[in-house]
């Protein structure tokens, strides 16, 4: 019992100190200190000077860091890169560095403190908060967030794209319509691997970077940009539609509402892919071999989003259903990531 009891009281301790863990992170990346030791180790008072810190304090800081793994630290205060660190580079292509930036930026704490008053009202969290909403009046008025949104989501795409065709072909398709496809990474892995077609979809200010994205893929001519809701209507035209995470920012209703949109944007034959992380049934692994906790993530959606989440496979299921599509197959990717998909009934 007394093994029982002192490992009980180590787990409760360490997730006491992830957010003392994580804003150390964030700060230490903000600052560029990952990019800035990968030119080789330095000492504290140099990193000191080229990030406008008192070094007394940001010793303290990256000491922590040091004993977390993420730095090395070698005699005179000396800090060195590490495998962790490499991870968050964030002068180059997106990254978890990117990812972390936009999950753990001031603004998404202030929105988490107000987690138990949305409990209590039903309100997003990060409206009570900011008075905003994240997606479109926040993120149009500040541009630095926008950027860190727009890397991370890239980072996760870039993360699934290789994994994701290697279980699931595209090629059956004529056009695929990425619908929030942000600035357009998915569809643009999807075209230029497969060879079809595709329309990216998604409200007016987030697609607004997406043709200088696209052209880096080489497929500007491919690929049809169009802004708009999806709460309002979808362009037609395409045989297939992927949501990566999309449906996750709404309610069951408003995800009703789009689904019925995707049926009517569609042939008779068209499919819907839905591209998500599952929330793990009763009784399964609770986490994924990448690290991705589903269950703990949706706290995250809900913290942003008007009653989104990510749901269980069940839950997904019933949600087509109810808006008139059936499952016709369901693909592992052996990443976090899960294939749906769904036809016409």
């Amino acid at each position: 019992m007394l093994g029982t009891a002192s490992e009980s009281k180590k787990k409760i301790y360490q997730i006491i100190y992830g957010s003392w863990q994580s804003q150390c992170l964030y700060v230490a990346t903000s600052l560029g200190i990952p990019n800035l030791l990968r030119s080789g180790a330095k000492t504290v008072e140099t990193i000191a000077e080229k990030t406008g810190t008192k070094a007394e304090n940001l010793y303290v800081v990256l000491r922590a860091l040091a004993h977390l793994g993420v730095f090395a630290e070698k005699p005179g205060r000396v800090f060195a890169p590490t495998e962790l660190s490499e991870l968050l580079l964030t002068d180059g292509s997106p990254s978890v560095g990117h990812f972390l930036m936009h999950i753990t930026e001031p603004n998404m704490w202030d929105a988490w403190r107000e987690l138990e008053n949305s409990l209590k009202t039903g309100k997003v969290p990060f409206e009570l908060a900011k008075g905003q909403d994240f997606y479109s009046s926040y993120m149009t008025e500040n541009p630095n967030s926008k950027r860190l949104f727009n890397n991370a989501m890239s980072f996760l795409t870039n993360e699934a794209v290789e994994p994701l065709f290697e279980a699931y072909d595209f090629s059956r398709f004529k056009t695929v319509m990425d619908l929030g496809g942000n600035q357009g990474t998915l569809i643009a892995n999807i075209v230029k691997k497969f060879g079809c077609k595709g329309i990216l979809f998604d409200l007016p200010h987030e697609v607004e970077t997406a043709p200088n994205n696209l052209s880096k893929y080489g497929v500007s001519d491919a690929v049809q940009v169009i802004g708009g809701s999806a709460l309002d209507s979808l362009p037609k035209g395409a045989d297939a539609i992927v949501m990566k995470y999309f449906i996750s920012v709404f309610s069951k209703e408003d995800s009703i509402k789009v689904l019925t949109n995707c049926r009517e944007a569609l042939p008779a034959d068209g499919k819907v892919i839905l591209i998500q992380t599952l929330v793990p049934s009763l009784g399964a692994p609770v986490e994924y071999p990448d690290g991705t906790i589903p269950g703990l993530a949706a706290v995250q959606m809900m913290i942003t989003n008007p009653g989104g989440y990510w749901r269980t496979e069940q839950e997904y299921r019933d949600l087509f259903e109810a808006s008139g599509f059936q499952l016709e197959q369901v693909v592992h990717t052996g990443t976090s990531l899960t294939v749906m998909e769904f036809s016409l009934q």
